[in-house]
């Protein structure tokens, strides 16, 4: 166990549940239960070659008395924000992070779980590691590229389709009220098929296996902001899970 002892830069955009603090070439925020579990998926994942995640450091303890603290290596690259910008929504994106999305999956092929901790439970079938919240907002890009992909604090265990359709919700996008300047549910089959024809010819699924698993990702995560929303007493959670809630009625009756 290291000590947090320096200054740090300041806090980073996002961290909607966990402040995420820059310190130098490095990257601080608090840790969990979880946390030695994650270090240990992402330096097997450096092992297999994927050099575009955090690089684990140290979790550190405390000296003013609040919870632990991880620390890993930053990641270069502009994090958008919302609203996202225009780019954000091209073709090019959603092929690119699929094809990403595919190379974790399979690199987490083999790690041991033996006595794994994860903060987000295990779905079945438990095929791969789920980042469980691949998106725009944790991808790191430049020149419009992704360059590498940030934040597993929630991984765990579960379907390749449990992440893949997570990320179509995010990136279609796949809901009742698309932002101004993305896609409408119009082009919605065309790019869904977009990131299924990226993620691999292999994958026996399709339009109405992306939405029926959308629809109970989308109350998955109302659950879990509710649940945020008493533990972290952030009220605005509350508005998110009430958004999640509606797009996926929303889609559960696009399916009907």
């Amino acid at each position: 166990m290291k000590h947090l002892g320096e200054e740090l830069d300041g806090p980073l955009s996002g961290g909607n549940m966990n402040m995420v603090y820059r310190a130098g070439d490095t990257v601080v925020r608090d840790a969990g239960p979880w946390t030695p579990t994650v270090h240990r998926y992402l330096s097997y994942l450096h092992l297999a070659g994927i050099d575009w995640v955090p690089r684990p450091i140290a979790i550190m303890s405390n000296p003013s008395g609040e919870p632990e603290q991880e620390r890993l290596s930053y990641v270069p690259g502009d994090v958008p924000a919302y609203p996202l910008p225009d780019w954000v929504w091209s073709d090019d994106v959603i092929r690119e992070g699929a094809q990403r999305l595919r190379r974790l999956h399979d690199a987490s092929l083999g790690f041991a779980s033996d006595g794994a901790i994860w903060q987000s439970p295990t779905k079945i079938p438990a095929e791969v590691i789920c980042h469980n919240d691949f998106a725009p907002h944790n991808l790191a890009f430049c020149d419009g590229r992704i360059v590498g992909a940030i934040d597993f604090d929630f991984c765990s265990p579960g379907p390749r389709l449990w992440d893949i359709a997570y990320f179509a919700t995010r990136t279609v996008p796949l809901g009742a009220n698309p932002a101004e300047n993305a896609p409408g549910m119009d082009q919605a089959r065309r790019r869904v098929q977009l990131i299924l024809d990226a993620y691999g010819d292999d994958l026996v699924i399709g339009w109405d296996d992306v939405v029926r698993v959308s629809v109970i990702r989308l109350h998955d995560l109302a659950d879990l902001s509710r649940q945020k929303a008493e533990e972290l007493h952030k009220s605005h959670l509350l508005d998110e899970a009430r958004a999640y809630d509606h797009d996926g009625h929303y889609l559960a009756a696009l399916r009907r």
